[in-house]
């Protein structure tokens, strides 16, 4: 939540390797399976991927990763059956919150107040559904945002 200037490298690195090394991995490991399946790869990208923020560099990249990542598989993956979808949430009231605050429960809760969040189950429900669709359907990118939510306007700073 630091601009990149002010952050420490470790959970910056948490951050990578996880959203980007480790969706690589396993994407490669689970790839034999799935073509042999003409099964399907739901990615979760966010947001931010779109729309930056600030003290959100890191993440915003790597979850722009994803998103690119998806639809360069579906590329690679052209002509085997596999379908792959990028899903690209907003704000989503889940413990994830927490971790990303240091588990400070008052940030979390202030993120929240007075607006009407996503859940966990919105966004499963929504990878059911992408999950399920007739076979010869792919969704490249999906975008969901709680309607009380939307990108901000550009930050202007102005000299003194």
């Amino acid at each position: 939540m630091n601009p990149l200037q002010q952050a420490e490298q470790a959970p910056l690195d948490t951050v990578i390797d996880t959203n980007i090394a480790g969706l690589v991995a396993l994407t490669r490991a689970l790839l034999p399976r799935l073509i042999g399946r003409r099964g399907a790869v739901i990615n979760l990208s966010s947001v931010a991927a779109t729309y930056p923020y600030f003290g959100g560099a890191v993440y915003a990249g790597s979850k722009a990763f994803v998103r690119q990542f998806s639809l360069g598989l579906r590329c690679d993956l052209a002509g085997t059956g596999v379908r792959v979808t990028s899903i690209e949430p907003g704000m989503v009231e889940t413990e994830f919150t927490l971790v990303r605050n240091g588990g400070d429960q008052a940030a979390s809760d202030a993120l929240y107040a007075n607006m009407d969040p996503m859940t966990a189950d919105d966004i499963a429900e929504t990878i059911h559904w992408v999950a399920t669709l007739p076979p010869h359907l792919n969704i490249n990118a999906l975008e969901l945002m709680p309607v009380n939510q939307s990108w901000a306007g550009f930050a202007v700073h102005r000299d003194a």
